[in-house]
């Protein structure tokens, strides 16, 4: 957020922004999430 503000990297509504963030959401959220869910049946 803050490197958008200051007119550095990329524009967060820009398609590969929206790509950057999705990407970070999976690592951050869906990373840990999976394995919790799958590393206990094994």
């Amino acid at each position: 957020m803050l490197y958008a503000q200051t007119g550095q990297g990329v524009d967060i509504l820009s398609p590969i922004g929206i790509l950057i963030m999705l990407i970070g959401l999976v690592l951050t959220v869906g990373f840990p999430v999976a394995m919790i869910k799958y590393g206990k049946k094994s």
